[in-house]
């Protein structure tokens, strides 16, 4: 009966050991703060698919002016991210459509969007807490021509993360 203990203890052990399991994986993150894709001053909902390593955002948020001719109101974006491996800490890639600048001309108001590339970091605590930061580049199409076309993407946002047992 003792030869027996080691190979049934071995057999038991593996399924009773929770690092065995998979990690859960991320579902749903919201965050909120400033940047192009949180919609300059606003929040952000992003969806992931598969294993977590894919998602799609949109954002939505206010741009305030900060002079009389330069345009405010309600801004928005959209794009997707492709994640590292990793369960708090991961970097991602995003292509996205958000606005670039503001048109400060006094006969023209309005955002001027155009696509843009970022790199970023992502840290998802176990309990969800979330903070999101990047930094890319956008190019707006519909700058005039003697002006700069390309500008900053720069994000920073906290929020939470919900996460579901992988299957």
């Amino acid at each position: 009966m003792r030869m027996h203990t080691p190979l049934l203890f071995l057999l038991l052990v593996p399924h009773s050991i929770p690092a065995q399991e998979a990690p859960p994986l991320r579902v749903v993150t919201v965050t909120a703060g400033l940047g192009n894709a949180m919609g300059w001053l606003g929040a952000q909902g992003e969806r992931y698919f598969g294993p977590d390593r894919l998602s799609a955002f949109v954002g939505a948020g206010y741009t305030p002016s900060t002079d009389q001719y330069e345009t405010s109101g309600l801004t928005f974006a959209a794009g997707l991210r492709g994640y590292t491996p990793g369960f708090k800490h991961r970097g991602f890639l995003e292509v996205s459509v958000s606005q670039i600048f503001t048109e400060t001309d006094s006969l023209e108001t309005g955002g001027l969007y155009g696509p843009g590339l970022a790199a970023g970091y992502q840290y998802a605590s176990r309990g969800g807490f979330t903070l999101m930061t990047s930094l890319g580049v956008g190019y707006a199409p519909g700058v005039n021509d003697g002006y700069n076309k390309v500008g900053a993407l720069v994000n920073l946002g906290l929020g939470y993360t919900w996460r579901r047992r992988a299957r």
